[in-house]
């Protein structure tokens, strides 16, 4: 009899842990839109590119947003430069009113390859530590990123994806 209620135990346990994984990850995904994201970073350096040529639009603007696509993890590490932290506190700040948050948030940018191109994202620590944990280079996964878009009046385009989560 017990061997049996161990049994029963662990397969009630087993099917809680996969449906409660299952709504974590449903969340994540109704909260993240899954998205083409090379197609998007070309549109936005072509509107860009648009803005820099055209003097009657203005220079500067910027966009947050949340997306979920597809990155080739290449396991380098780095510390994020304080012109990218910048640039995402002033979206972060138009945006929402309280660039403060985003301290101690964005100390660091991992290495990712999206299409073609290589491409440094900054990590949220815990993030960053279960990275190095759990994923080998070369390993391809969905990130969800916070999208922070900046074109500066100085005709810096800075497109930044803080990752907030990542799924093997």
């Amino acid at each position: 009899m017990n061997k049996s209620f161990y049994i029963l135990f662990l397969f009630i346990t087993s099917s809680v842990y996969a449906q409660s994984d299952q709504e974590y990850w449903d969340n994540w995904n109704k909260n993240y839109p899954e998205v083409d994201i090379v197609s998007i970073l070309k549109q936005e350096k072509l509107y860009a590119d648009s803005v820099e040529k055209n003097p009657a639009i203005p220079r500067y603007y910027s966009r947050l947003d949340n997306y979920r696509f597809k990155a080739v993890y290449l396991g380098k590490t780095r510390a994020t430069s304080q012109e990218v932290i910048t640039s995402m506190k002033n979206v972060y700040k138009l945006f929402t009113g309280n660039a403060s948050r985003l301290d101690g948030m964005i100390e660091n940018e991992v290495l990712f390859k999206i299409g073609q191109e290589e491409t440094w994202m900054p990590v949220q620590p815990q993030i960053l530590e279960a990275l190095k944990k759990e994923v080998k280079k070369g390993n391809m996964l969905t990130v969800y990123c916070l999208h922070f878009n900046e074109h500066n009046s100085k005709n810096i385009l800075y497109n930044t994806f803080l990752i907030s989560e990542f799924y093997k």
